[in-house]
């Protein structure tokens, strides 16, 4: 019963939910039932994040390999949530606000994302590139083949594309065309892959092939 029943709930909940699309007079309870997704999803949330510090708190209790990176991950934890996201529910309470409609829009949240986490990310953006051509340089080190060249000569070329003081219009044309043409079909056959396999995914919970609930 414990694999039956959540597996029959998702497929009858699915197919209607698809079968709304098709009939405009029941389309009203396709909301509903996206309301209450909605809820389930926030209270997986939440038993998620307590289930990840108690992961990580043992992790640092038990002194395992990596703790200091759960200790780190922990005190992220503690500053974005209950103390940052805490200042902004206290302030949006004094001055009479929602908390619903405050959603994480509060000023220290927004001092949080503009000076750690943007910048943090800008870091990584930077580095990538320099990572990708030094993984294909390795590559061709390894195996020589044309896929290799042609993947270490694009990152160069872009690399060099983006270096601002050299002021030569070629590269960045050349920069800009891979980045237009190559990259953009390479990205969109990635997103017909990936809608495709969602679809195949899809298809199969409906028909009880898969049974994510169960396991």
């Amino acid at each position: 019963m414990k694999r039956i029943v959540p597996a029959v709930i998702t497929i009858v909940v699915g197919w209607f939910t698809l079968l709304t699309y098709f009939l405009p007079g029941i389309a009203a309870v396709r909301y509903v039932l996206v309301e209450l997704a909605i809820i389930v999803g926030t209270f997986a949330l939440i038993l998620g994040f307590f289930n990840l510090l108690s992961v990580h708190v043992t992790h640092i209790v038990r002194q395992h390999s990596g703790w200091f990176y759960s200790f780190v991950l922990i005190a992220s934890m503690v500053v974005a949530v209950p103390l940052v996201y805490g200042l902004d529910a206290a302030s949006a309470l004094a001055r009479g606000q929602d908390l619903a409609q405050q959603g994480i829009s509060g000023a220290w949240m927004t001092q949080l994302y503009k000076y750690i986490l943007i910048p943090i990310q800008a870091t990584l953006a930077a580095l990538l590139p320099f990572f990708l051509a030094f993984a294909a340089y390795r590559a061709l080190r390894m195996r020589r083949t044309w896929g290799g060249v042609v993947f270490l000569c694009t990152a160069v070329l872009v690399l060099l594309g983006q270096i601002p003081v050299w002021n030569l219009t070629v590269l960045q044309d050349v920069r800009d065309w891979i980045m237009r043409v190559p990259a953009m079909a390479g990205m969109r056959g990635v997103l017909l892959g990936v809608a495709l396999g969602i679809t195949a995914t899809a298809l199969r919970v409906l028909i009880g092939a898969d049974r994510p609930s169960s396991d």
